[in-house]
């Protein structure tokens, strides 16, 4: 699994988590960049997508559904990261 890969498949879950919480794909934005502050924290030592070593980008390509999984589980919380990103 690659950083691209791995990106792509964030943008793709922001993308998704936004039309379902009722929110136009354009705010996909505030939502990637709160999913990836959490994936660098729990996944990758707080290092950035590009400097994640393989074994880091492996077990975040793992967790991704489980990622999704716990977002879509807290009611408001998309709606809170994008009213609130900018705040």
């Amino acid at each position: 699994m690659s950083a691209g890969d791995i990106k792509g498949r964030v943008l793709e879950l922001a993308e998704e988590l936004c039309v379902n919480a009722g929110y136009a794909t354009g705010f996909r934005g505030e939502v990637y960049g709160a999913l990836m502050r959490h994936i660098r924290e729990k996944f990758f030592d707080n290092m950035t997508l590009g400097l994640a070593d393989r074994r880091c980008l492996d077990y975040a390509w793992k967790m991704l559904y489980q990622v999704k999984n716990k977002v879509t589980a807290m009611p408001g919380l998309v709606g809170g990261i994008i009213e609130y990103a900018n705040k």
